[in-house]
């Protein structure tokens, strides 16, 4: 127990601590970390004397909070041998006799694999109950403090070396300590009734962290690199549940499912819509996918078969992100071979705030947040359903539309909108019922419950609204996006044969058409990745025009929105290497992917595109965001020449070997081969 400036509070404290109802032996080990107050040590003494062998004083000189519970930890595993755990209690808080009882017990019957025991947070002062059960979730304790500081840490995390950051100053180190329980492979465990008290007050540390918590998030994300990395979050978010549920209405079924080469889960429509019901009232974060959408059971496994799937979802996300309904229009027509799409869309009610019916239309598709439609039915289980528009969103809806050119395709039928009022109907008679209906009036602050969103943890964690569930296969093999312009036919050729290189250097290449025109792929390019990925830019908002300062040296730059741009890096943060292939639009995006921990490479060359930049221009947009790239590689020597000029460091530049036919060019010749910028690991793949 800490303590500083709480001599009036320290009293309660330690009273509550010396009156635990065990079967076992305790010590109350209370740190004085130099309170300017006497009154603080006068307690401190006086306790010590009149409870000799079972409280234990020291006092030091003052240095935060988390220097007084390493001073503490100390001083408890050097004295008791048989030590089995430490309790953590600050000095303005209490608890109830049977605590150490309950968390002892819970440490004790659970495997090595739990480091601590957490309680619910009983708080007085302000009324509030944060309700922390549930099972414990790695991946929200990424995002948020699930474990307060009154836990009990077992003697095998100490043992880790796991100790409090004596760096944070201003709050939330505990959250940083049981952060390091993590990344040495232990969870917590939640022991429910443990009558922890914890005092809120209208001033306090907390209060004043909560302030300005961005520093405190930096520092920790900084200090916890491979648990906050994007790949990491996402392993993380696949373990804990899915992402998308996607209602087969032909079939009855909610088909769950996160990264469709991984893995789906059929669950009936009642045992589904339970869940749902229950995610509000029921702590257990991701249970309940935060995406819901509707389609036929024909169109899903047409596009799964075609390896478009997993692009699909993604548009609909990110349609999503920017409007509260995502509907969509399909065309479908059979093709003896190969692939061809096209996406476009529109923004409905950019200036609208009131609510909407549900529609009554002919979209094939249909997307829009979990949440949005349980309160829906929890605000309105009777009646004509109005949607509340999202503010967070620029738009009601997105109405999108998509054409597809597949072998075996035919035309799906559009009943989206009768389908999701269908889910609708379930759902509300469901909530109507007596022993359902009755949750709402428990006022109980559920800290923990609620439907799971993407945006929850990667906006936190990486500002990001989410990012393509593309999970890392298994062994060794890495992923690489090539990124190039659906329309430059001279691109995708290349971007087919770079993927066929990367597969044989141990990466599985996957092709992201990053642009707003059609798509159309032969058999033989579409068999060359391992899955086609359209992100049609823009999706749902118009373009935002080029203006005077879109420019670097005289040359045009593609201007992102921030949403969109948001998005665009939300695709390629699950890679570990993104290869633009002369596609000028998304150099700006790689500053911050290689602050996620992507490699970049820019594939450079002149472009098939009519309206394209000449070569001279391509490459001197490439060289204002040159920082931002790990390689730089020109496709022929007149290329290299202009990369040379326009000042390019010559470390950076690679010849790739398949690129071209042999060239005179002794410099161009004399390269380094690219083979040498990949690591050891892929080549042994």
């Amino acid at each position: 127990m800490p303590t500083y400036k709480h001599s009036g509070l320290l009293v309660e404290a330690l009273s509550t601590a010396l009156a635990q109802d065990t079967d076992f032996a305790y010590a109350v080990v209370v740190v004085n970390d130099g309170c300017p107050f006497p009154e603080t040590g006068r307690v401190c003494r006086e306790f010590a004397a009149a409870h000799p062998g079972r409280l234990y004083h020291l006092h030091k000189r003052n240095a935060g909070l988390s220097a007084a519970r390493n001073s503490g930890i100390a001083f408890a595993l050097d004295a008791f041998s048989a030590l089995e755990a430490v309790y953590f209690l600050d000095s303005d808080n209490r608890i109830r006799p049977h605590l150490l009882q309950r968390m002892l017990d819970a440490l004790r019957a659970a495997g090595p694999e739990v480091g601590w025991a957490y309680p619910d947070v009983d708080k007085f002062g302000f009324f509030e109950f944060c309700d922390m059960s549930g099972t414990y979730s790695p991946l929200e304790h990424l995002f948020r403090n699930v474990s307060e500081a009154g836990s009990m840490a077992s003697r095998r995390l100490l043992d880790s070396g796991a100790r409090f950051d004596e760096a944070m100053r201003q709050g939330s180190e505990d959250w940083e300590f049981w952060l390091q329980g993590l990344e040495r492979g232990f969870h917590g465990v939640h022991v429910p009734g443990t009558g922890f008290g914890y005092r809120r007050r209208g001033e306090s540390m907390l209060t004043e962290s909560e302030r300005d918590y961005r520093p405190i998030l930096t520092h920790i994300q900084k200090r916890h690199p491979a648990l906050f990395a994007v790949r990491a979050v996402l392993r993380a978010e696949a373990a804990v549940g899915r992402r998308y549920a996607v209602y087969l209405p032909d079939r009855a079924v909610v088909r769950c499912v996160t990264d469709p080469a991984l893995g789906e889960e059929d669950v009936p429509l009642a045992d589904f819509v339970r869940r749902v019901l229950r995610a509000p009232e029921r702590p257990g974060y991701g249970e309940c996918p935060g995406l819901l959408a509707v389609m036929d059971s024909g169109l899903y496994e047409l596009l799964k078969r075609s390896r478009l799937l997993r692009g699909a979802l993604w548009v609909l996300e990110r349609a999503a992100a920017q409007a509260t309904l995502v509907r969509a229009e399909v065309t479908a027509r059979a093709a003896e071979s190969g692939c061809a799409l096209s996406w476009s869309g529109a923004p409905v009610g950019l200036q609208a705030d009131a609510p909407f019916p549900l529609p009554d239309g002919g979209a094939a598709v249909a997307m829009l947040p979990t949440a949005a439609l349980l309160d829906l039915v929890r605000r309105q289980p009777a009646g004509t359903p109005l949607l509340e528009r999202d503010p967070r969103k620029p738009c009601a809806e997105a109405r999108l539309s998509l054409t597809l050119a597949l072998p075996g395709a035919v035309q799906p039928p559009a009943g989206a909108d009768a389908a999701l009022s269908t889910l609708r109907e379930a759902m509300a008679a469901a909530w109507s019922r007596p022993s359902n209906g009755g949750w709402a009036a428990a006022p109980i602050d559920r800290y923990r419950a609620g439907v799971a969103t993407p945006e929850d943890v990667y906006q936190t964690v990486h500002r990001l609204p989410s990012v393509l569930p593309l999970l890392p296969p298994a062994g060794h093999r890495r992923l690489a996006a090539l990124v190039a312009d659906p329309a430059d036919v001279g691109a995708l050729e290349t971007a087919a044969r770079m993927a066929r290189w990367l597969a044989g250097k141990g990466y599985d290449a996957h092709l992201v058409a990053l642009g707003d025109r059609d798509l159309t792929l032969a058999a033989a390019l579409v068999e060359a990745f391992a899955s086609v990925i359209p992100h049609p830019s823009p999706l749902v908002l118009p373009e935002r025009p080029l203006a005077h300062r879109d420019a670097y040296l005289g040359t045009p730059l593609r201007p992102w929105d921030a949403v969109e741009e948001d998005l665009a890096v939300g695709t390629l943060a699950v890679f570990d290497l993104v290869v633009t292939v002369r596609h000028g639009g998304a150099h700006p995006l790689m500053g911050r992917l290689r602050a996620l921990g992507v490699t970049g490479w820019a594939l450079l060359g002149a472009s098939t595109v009519p309206d394209a930049p000449f070569l001279a221009d391509a490459v001197n947009g490439c060289a204002a965001f040159e920082h931002a790239y790990q390689t730089v590689v020109p496709l022929d020597a007149r290329t290299f020449r202009l990369c040379q000029a326009l000042g390019f460091p010559p470390d950076k530049l690679r010849r790739w070997e398949d690129a071209a036919e042999p060239d005179t060019d002794p410099d161009w010749t004399a390269c380094a081969s690219l083979s040498s910028c990949l690591p050891e690991t892929s080549a042994a793949a």
